[in-house]
Parts: structure tokens; C-alpha cells; sequence
């Protein structure tokens, strides 16, 4: 596996953008999501939905779930090994966005062909920066610039200077 996160840290940047809430709620793209930011059911083999309902200990298993599911997906499409800081920033990267969508963009072939680009951080920076609707979110900015740092320092940060 070339891809294996530092776990501690990639929960720390899961948890500080998804928050918790344990109660359903659509996000900005009108996505029914409930806990650190689950979309699946898992207890019921469904989409999250109106009405669900999860303890913090329900939600902390669903992310787990979450992310070993995303891992392994990752795993099938990027070739060279990772840090465990590279990883987690990437894994988060597609636990926000999905998998289908890091294929849009050029991150993985800028991975795989020299994991140390710094075309990357761009990469990351700029794309996934609108929601579902196609509003520009400033929080998926900060998200972006968080994983971008994370990924070429090893180190957290969450607080960016907002774009103009």
C-alpha cells in the first residue's frame, strides 16, 4: 500500500473541517450528511438521509469506515509511496471530494510521476474549491490550503488568510 496516513492527523483536519453533528443536515451541495461528515449509512447500507441520527461513537466508526474505504480506492491509482503526512493530506482530500473527483484533476499524475512537485500544492489549492451548487466556498479554500500545508510540511494549520 502506498498510501497509509498518519491517523492522528488525519482525523485532526476531518474533525476541525467537518465538525461533528448528530443530527442529519445537507451541506452546501445539498448532500444529506450527519457525524464527521458521513454520507453512507452504514448501519443501514443506505445514503444518510432526513432524519438520521448518530452518537459521537456511531460517527467516529463510520469515519473510520469512511477512510478505510477511501484508502484502499486511493491505493488502486496511486503508484509511488507517500509519507504518512502526504497521505493523510491527500485522504482527506478525497474523503471531502471523493476519489472520482481527485481523477479530475492532475493530482495523481503529479503524484505518481514525482511526489515531491510543487506543482502539487497548486493542485491542491486550487481545485475543490466549489461546492456541489458551484458557489465558491472560503472554507474549502482553508481546507485546501490545510492540505496543500499538511502535505509538503507534515504540519497542521488551519488558520489562512481569507482571498480577497
Amino acid at each position: 500500500m502506498n498510501v497509509q496516513p498518519d491517523y492522528s492527523k488525519l482525523a485532526a483536519i476531518k474533525v476541525h473541517f467537518e465538525g461533528f453533528r448528530n443530527n442529519a443536515y445537507q451541506d452546501g451541495g445539498n448532500v444529506w450528511t450527519v457525524g464527521f461528515g458521513s454520507t453512507w449509512h452504514h448501519d443501514h447500507n443506505r445514503k444518510v438521509r432526513s432524519g438520521d441520527f448518530v452518537t459521537q461513537q456511531t460517527a467516529i466508526r463510520w469515519m473510520q469506515i469512511d477512510t478505510a474505504n477511501f484508502i484502499a480506492e486511493i491505493n488502486r491509482y496511486i503508484k509511488v509511496p507517500l509519507n504518512p503526512d502526504q497521505s493523510a493530506a491527500l485522504v482527506d482530500y478525497c474523503y471531502n471530494r471523493g476519489v472520482k473527483n481527485m481523477l479530475r484533476t492532475q493530482l495523481d499524475e503529479l503524484i505518481n510521476a514525482n511526489p515531491n512537485d510543487p506543482r502539487i500544492r497548486n493542485e491542491f489549492i486550487n481545485t475543490g474549491l466549489r461546492d456541489r451548487l458551484g458557489n465558491l466556498w472560503w472554507g474549502l479554500g482553508r481546507r485546501r490550503r490545510a492540505e496543500a500545508h499538511l502535505y509538503f510540511t507534515g504540519q497542521l494549520k488551519f488558520d489562512w488568510p481569507r482571498w480577497g
